[in-house]
């Protein structure tokens, strides 16, 4: 998918089937919220998921359920499984078949709904392709997007080994894209284009912000921190430094801890300075 399709990307159409697996595992009709019981139905409906299509056989769905222990009846428990998930989509709106059985296992028959991992990997490669391309600004709104596709760990609620590898992978490239976010937003403020590195770097700071990871609101705050000192906006930086300290802390980053220090002692000298602060700076007004 190219950056222009990414960004052309729309909402789901009544009626339309969409998965969300980037966060709790749910799905929707139209908007309809279809009801997944337990973590038996969240598993099977998943793989179908993931497996974009493609035929899952009854042991893979059973060893992703049970692992190595399987019950006697594992088979017809997945069975069960697959009618009850069936009849939550009827109940939902959809008339359709959107789970078929295939040869030893099942397939999800759904090529046209919305999948939020779909989406993401393309809006994160349509911005790769477009930072490459020297297009900071598109790139960070393309990863934007993607990064507010997610409202929890990836297949929340599913666990196990089958699963594992491709949760490791969403979270590996949702880290990769926000690192990739802040970078943007770094070199923005380097090069001197302040509004879009303000703009930029609050977007890094709601999105880890909304993931908890300390780590990712230390990075956020020690930049917006800079950010603030850079245009002499003391008070504000002195508070972004201070939770920059305190997440860094909570991760036991030394390094984090010693970034804040040196940018606390600029800040210091910044304040004795006693100059105005900015609202712009030459480059900006010069564009």
């Amino acid at each position: 998918m190219t950056a222009a399709t990414a960004a052309s990307t729309t909402g789901v159409g009544a009626g339309a089937i969409a998965f969300t697996l980037l966060g709790p595992v749910s799905a929707s009709v139209g908007g309809e919220h279809v009801t997944i019981d337990g973590r038996r139905q969240r598993v099977v409906l998943s793989l179908l998921v993931l497996a974009r299509g493609r035929i899952v056989p009854l042991d893979t769905l059973a060893d992703a359920v049970w692992g190595d222990r399987p019950p006697l009846s594992a088979r017809t428990q997945i069975v069960l499984c697959v009618r009850a998930l069936r009849k939550a989509f009827r109940a939902a709106g959809h008339t359709g078949h959107v789970i078929v059985t295939a040869h030893q296992g099942y397939r999800l028959r759904a090529e046209r709904a919305d999948v939020d991992v779909r989406t993401f990997d393309a809006l994160v490669t349509a911005a790769d392709e477009a930072a490459g391309e020297g297009e900071p600004a598109e790139a960070g709104t393309l990863y934007k997007r993607a990064l507010d596709l997610w409202s929890g760990p990836a297949l929340q609620g599913v666990g196990g080994r089958v699963t594992e590898e491709e949760a490791a992978r969403l979270e590996e490239r949702r880290l990769a894209a926000y690192e990739a976010l802040l970078g943007i937003g770094e070199t923005q403020l380097a090069t001197g284009f302040f509004d879009e590195a303000e703009g930029t770097l609050l977007d890094a700071l709601g999105i880890a912000e909304r993931t908890g990871d300390p780590l990712l609101v230390a990075e956020a705050n020690l930049v917006l921190g800079r950010f603030c000192r850079m245009l002499r906006r003391t008070v504000r930086a002195g508070q972004y430094l201070a939770v920059a300290h305190r997440a860094f802390r909570a991760t036991g980053s030394e390094q984090g801890q010693a970034q804040v220090s040196v940018e606390m002692a600029m800040l210091a000298e910044c304040v004795a300075a006693s100059g105005p602060p900015l609202d712009a700076i030459p480059r900006q007004l010069s564009r």
